[in-house]
């Protein structure tokens, strides 16, 4: 039994001070009962955010740190990926998915991003600042179907631990962005 007052065992509870006993009751309820609860999230909120993170931000900011940006910037995606053989910024399958996610709306881009990296939203620092599920660094890559010959029938696979996606090598722009890009994006973040 935790005393709400000192000495509180020891004083009985009476029409004159019932109201008392009722908020001490209320408050040892709402914060004295969960307090080493919440220590301990509190110590792991800071391990996490950094104590010295939270003095000059404000309510949106924190949001941002805690849940990610909500709006995903294409440009900064595009200057914040790697690609691997035989892909790079100027391959026509490269060039094809840039411009078919150009096209997309907010809600499209985070539904391809949820595909790519296993989270709709992006880190508060933006691409640059991805890491995989081990806590790593880790930039967007895009990278090759090992079935290189060019294939309009092949769906492109997600690496979701890695922040990488696999195109296969297609034909036209038209694969790229009608019937592959949009199996990914049709469907509820």
């Amino acid at each position: 039994m935790k005393d709400l007052k000192e000495n509180g065992s020891r004083i009985a509870v009476t029409n004159a001070n019932k109201v008392e006993y009722a908020n001490l009751r209320a408050q040892w309820m709402a914060y004295g009962a969960v307090m080493p609860q919440m220590e301990q999230l509190k110590a792991g909120f800071y391990e996490v955010v950094g104590r010295a993170n939270l003095r000059d931000i404000n309510s949106a900011e924190l949001e941002e740190l805690i849940n990610g940006k909500p709006v995903i910037n294409l440009k900064d995606w595009m200057v914040n990926t790697v690609y691997t053989e035989p892909y790079g910024k100027k391959h026509p399958v490269v060039q094809w998915f840039w411009k078919a996610l150009a096209t997309y709306n907010q809600t499209q881009l985070s539904h391809m991003v949820l595909f790519a990296t296993g989270t709709s939203r992006i880190p508060a620092g933006g691409f640059v600042a991805l890491e995989s599920n081990r806590g790593e660094h880790r930039k967007f890559t895009i990278q090759a179907s090992d079935f290189t010959a060019k294939s309009d029938l092949q769906l492109p696979t997600a690496h979701t631990c890695f922040n990488r996606i696999t195109l296969p090598m297609y034909g036209s722009y038209e694969a790229v962005s009608y019937t592959h890009l949009t199996l990914p994006t049709n469907r509820e973040v």
